[in-house]
């Protein structure tokens, strides 16, 4: 990605609000993408290079999807409310997205979005998901095992198969996302290896 672009985009937030910031890797020196809506987030690059989608609205439950140039200015709604996650196609014929943990799609240029008929729901905190040119990896719990299984859904034959399971859990309030490569050879995912917690004593509390 950082060859292909050249450039890094990332979150973050001053004085409480979320934006967007693009960072040349050669340069290190992050600038602002000047959008003209405010509250920005979970942002994704166009397989192109032109677009950025994104997330808009610090509640969930009202989130919006939107894209706008990746040189920034007006951003162009493509969802409504209650839409969060948004990722282009590999070939760039829809934006996929989370709706109450079921995954939908919609044109990059707008139109109506529609559910990814017979794609069962997503775990979590439904951002551990990733669409290929064949299929859409995903995150599951098995519900027998209690092991969490990283699955493939192929929308042609709308079936289900177990990719991996995971020797440790993931960190399920948020994942963020189930990358694959170009090639789809290789996916990443992220586990916890170890938790700790340190017991503090404070003196002469009052």
């Amino acid at each position: 990605m950082v060859a292909r672009w050249k450039v890094h985009r990332f979150r973050f937030a001053v004085e409480g609000e979320a934006n967007i910031y693009i960072v040349d890797p050669h340069e290190g020196v992050p600038r602002k993408l000047e959008i003209d809506i405010r509250g920005n987030n979970l942002r994704t690059w166009s397989h192109d290079g032109k677009w950025i989608y994104f997330e808009n609205g610090e509640d969930s439950q009202q989130a919006t999807v939107w894209k706008v140039p990746t040189t920034g200015g007006h951003a162009i709604q493509l969802v409504g409310q209650e839409a969060i996650q948004p990722i282009e196609s590999p070939d760039g014929k829809y934006v996929y997205f989370v709706r109450h943990l079921s995954l939908w799609r919609v044109q990059p240029d707008g139109g109506a979005a529609e559910p990814v008929s017979g794609m069962p729901q997503l775990s979590g905190g439904g951002d551990a998901w990733f669409p290929t040119g064949s299929g859409v990896y995903y995150l599951s719990l098995n519900s027998k095992t209690k092991k969490a299984e990283i699955k493939f859904f192929d929308p042609k034959s709308r079936t289900t198969r177990v990719i991996y399971v995971m020797e440790k859990d993931p960190p399920w309030a948020y994942v963020g996302g189930l990358p694959v490569s170009s090639d789809v050879k290789w996916l990443l995912f992220p586990q916890v290896d170890d938790q700790s917690s340190d017991l503090m004593l404070i003196e002469n509390w009052r």
